[in-house]
């Protein structure tokens, strides 16, 4: 029930549902295909990818942090487990499920210990590791290529499944992903520390919250995702390089963001930032039919994050305005 109340128009879950709908309307008159059983399912899974980011990061950016190295893990993982399987025919999707979020953990561990052991600003800690981890990419795949047939052909038939007709398997996983962390950060205490240490870093530090701990859990937690989006790659594209999901940190970032996760920290769902990754991802299959130019794809992302940006000051302002308001009159 309260899954549903969240979807309500008055709430921002609900009004990006709605916005949602509207875009997937306008993207269907410009491309009819859009509307059908094959277009929704493209659409689900090409969002697959960038929605499970957006669930891994959310609670990071709920805690006032970010983490800009996913999409260079999703390319280190994804290479790695197609030279694992190029190198072992008897690799099967059991253990690319067991070695993609291994690898991405090992970046969250040690994203984790330089933010929250070393109190080095997030920003600038996984600015960095996104190169480090880019730069590996070049240096052990030696401008190597890998396609379906290197590929374990297990993994890539669990990627052709749908169920019910329309949901293929890897969104499943995410509203599965969705649906336990959204229960973990609103009903255990470790999702309403995370809360209260966006709300107020300082004063979590004060009441005695375990910040070390629930930052760099978070970070972990973060690279798992990655690792297992790596996964996922592999199941939606069936093909890997060097560059694979170069430079698509601004796409998860902006569908966390528009998704009403607040980059001040100390609110938002990740129902949300899924729902901004489903929009996201309507948004460039629109600009995809009109045949824009993959720069004024990027350049709409990132005008899209400022409008969610400014959005959230306005709110923040206005909920700020309408406390106090209520303040006063409690005391006339």
């Amino acid at each position: 029930m309260n899954f549903l109340r969240r979807l309500k128009p008055s709430s921002r879950e609900g009004s990006l549902a709605i916005i949602l709908l509207v875009a997937v309307g306008g993207t269907g008159l410009i491309n009819p295909r859009f509307l059908t059983g094959d277009g929704t399912r493209d659409l689900l899974t090409s969002a697959s990818v960038v929605a499970l980011l957006a669930i891994g990061i959310a609670p990071i950016v709920v805690m006032r942090q970010i983490d800009l190295s996913i999409a260079s893990t999703v390319g280190l993982t994804a290479w790695l487990i197609a030279d694992m399987s190029a190198k072992n025919p008897e690799f099967t999707w059991v253990q690319c499920f067991m070695v993609g979020p291994i690898i991405g953990m090992a970046v969250g561990v040690l994203n984790g210990l330089l933010v929250a052991g070393l109190r080095l600003p997030s920003l600038v800690v996984t600015l960095g590791t996104l190169y480090i981890v880019r730069g590996l990419v070049y240096v052990v795949s030696n401008s190597v290529d890998y396609n379906a047939q290197e590929m374990p052909p297990s993994l890539l038939d669990l990627g052709q499944k749908v169920f019910f007709g329309l949901l293929p398997f890897t969104f499943l996983l995410v509203i599965i992903a969705m649906l336990a962390v959204a229960f973990f950060m609103k009903y255990t205490k470790g999702g309403r520390d995370a809360y209260a240490i966006g709300s107020n870093p300082p004063a979590a530090d004060l009441v005695g919250l375990k910040v070390f701990r629930r930052t760099f859990l978070a970070f972990v937690f973060s690279g798992f995702m990655a690792g297992l989006a790596g996964v996922f790659y592999l199941m939606r594209f069936a093909q890997v390089d060097s560059t694979a999901f170069y430079g698509q940190e601004l796409a998860v970032v902006a569908a966390v963001v528009i998704g009403g996760v607040t980059i001040m920290g100390g609110s938002g769902t990740v129902v949300g930032a899924v729902i901004g990754a489903l929009l996201v991802q309507t948004i460039q299959g629109g600009l995809a039919a009109l045949g824009v130019d993959a720069f004024w794809k990027s350049a709409i992302n990132g005008l899209l994050l400022i409008i969610a940006i400014y959005a959230d000051r306005v709110l923040a302002v206005r909920n700020e305005k309408q406390l106090l308001a209520q303040r006063i009159r409690e005391r006339v």
